[in-house]
């Protein structure tokens, strides 16, 4: 459509515009630094969710009414995306991060904790009677049957849980920077549209997604790209 000349370069830029821009951005701009803010925001938050998710976990261990009130507030909250929390969470804490953190927390939360459950209780059901029979002491239980046995389930969550996080961000990020929280990757979409440079929104949701790929592939799926889709 761009090269067709029928549309204005200000809703149709030409690839090479949008690569312009994209260099322009990541040389000249703010396009590094937005978007380290934004990479390192999630994987804090996904390591706050990790923390809860562990506890969690842990008490539904030993308290069977623990587990199944968990259960209950996961199938109410895990639907519910986190930017739709967001008049609620702004009208109890305000703009602030606390309400970001807590926003980020509810998208990464859930998926930590549905599979770390799920893999602990088959992970007990399978070898119960095993360490009962050899008697194994609660360190040894906790490291080498449970923290070992999950860690591909765990690894496996943990990609869910940042494809949400990421997700999450970008929509809060620009929902925040029209009242004031500048910063982040949603923050420079956000800020390309008010200036009507469609080739740097352009190359913002490019370098989204392209962050979105490389972490979720590379990181959370052993290294193969093609196996993200």
């Amino acid at each position: 459509m761009a090269r067709s000349g029928r549309f204005p370069d200000a809703l149709f830029p030409g690839l090479l515009e949008i690569c312009q821009s994209l260099l322009d951005l990541l040389f000249h701009g703010e396009l590094v630094q937005k978007t380290v803010y934004s990479v390192g925001f999630v994987f804090l938050t996904m390591a706050i969710s990790l923390v809860f998710a562990a506890g969690m976990t842990a008490i539904s261990r030993f308290s069977a009414y623990a587990r199944e009130f968990m259960l209950l507030l996961q199938s109410i909250l895990s639907p519910i995306p986190g930017v739709a929390v967001l008049p609620i969470v702004i009208l109890w804490m305000g703009i602030s991060r606390t309400a970001v953190v807590l926003i980020m927390v509810h998208a990464t939360l859930w998926p930590l904790w549905a599979q770390l459950d799920l893999s602990v209780e088959r992970l007990g059901s399978r070898y119960g009677r095993f360490m009962e029979a050899f008697r194994l002491d609660r360190w040894t239980r906790f490291w080498h049957i449970y923290v070992q046995g999950s860690a591909e389930d765990l690894k496996s969550s943990l990609g869910i849980s940042w494809s949400r996080g990421w997700r999450a961000l970008i929509s809060v990020e620009m929902i925040f920077g029209m009242v004031g929280s500048r910063s982040g990757l949603g923050w420079l979409i956000f800020e390309r549209r008010m200036y009507m440079d469609t080739a740097g929104l352009l190359a913002g949701l490019v370098t989204i997604a392209l962050c979105g790929i490389l972490f979720e592939s590379l990181l959370f799926k052993g290294g193969k790209l093609h196996d993200a889709y």
